[in-house]
């Protein structure tokens, strides 16, 4: 099952989507961590062993900034974060995370394994895919867990839409390259966005312009 947290409690905080992946009463995965609201923490406590590991699509600000508190609420305990290699320097440069932006000064203060394009990660018992999808960042990815029918997209695609291609870190001529990477998935897959509301890949190929026009 997936757990959704649109944004922080408070709604002060500009937050991305973050998700916890796992079966009550088992291990989990979260997916992002950009909310620092108690909510996370009491949920993961309540209806979990352990959480078994942090997957970052991306290291923006609002990716991030969650996971330092987190990890702290979990002392003694190793909680492994993944995140592909090309975004680890934008960890603790508030401006390539751009949260300097926004006025903040997002520092994280983790180490991270490498989330490679085409990797498997067997975090316990789960066998998430990495798909490297560069553009909005040049280390962002998506994770697809067949298991449990889930795309996890981060900045990549959302409903009806793609994220920003105009950051200090974004690399525009990779766009259609990197959707390319998604047409083949199948149509079914429930996709979780970064921001917004939930969708299915099916439903994104025929309506979302982006990819559209790539199936022409």
């Amino acid at each position: 099952m997936v757990k959704v947290f649109l944004n922080s409690d408070d709604g002060k905080d500009f937050s991305a989507n973050t998700y916890v992946l796992g079966k009550i009463g088992g291990s989990c995965l979260i997916i992002d961590l950009g909310m620092k609201s108690d909510a996370l923490f009491d949920y993961v406590k309540k209806h979990y062993e352990r959480c078994s590991g942090i997957l970052l699509t991306h290291a923006h600000f609002d990716h991030i900034r969650g996971v330092n508190a987190f990890l702290k609420r979990f002392p003694g305990k190793s909680i492994p974060v993944y995140l592909h290699p090309a975004d680890k320097a934008l960890i603790s440069d508030p401006v390539q995370n751009a949260s300097t932006m926004t006025g903040e000064k997002v520092l994280g203060n983790f180490e991270t394994i490498d989330a490679e394009d085409g990797a498997t990660l067997d975090v316990k018992d789960f066998h998430i895919q990495v798909i490297h999808t560069p553009f909005h960042t040049k280390g962002s990815v998506c994770y697809l867990s067949n298991d449990d029918n889930a795309l996890f997209t981060g900045d990549t695609l959302f409903k009806g839409s793609i994220g920003r291609s105009d950051l200090i870190v974004s690399q525009p001529e990779k766009i259609e390259s990197s959707l390319r990477k998604l047409l083949p998935l199948r149509d079914t897959l429930v996709v979780y966005p970064g921001h917004g509301p939930l969708s299915n890949l099916g439903a994104e190929k025929k309506t979302n312009p982006y990819l559209v026009n790539l199936i022409g």
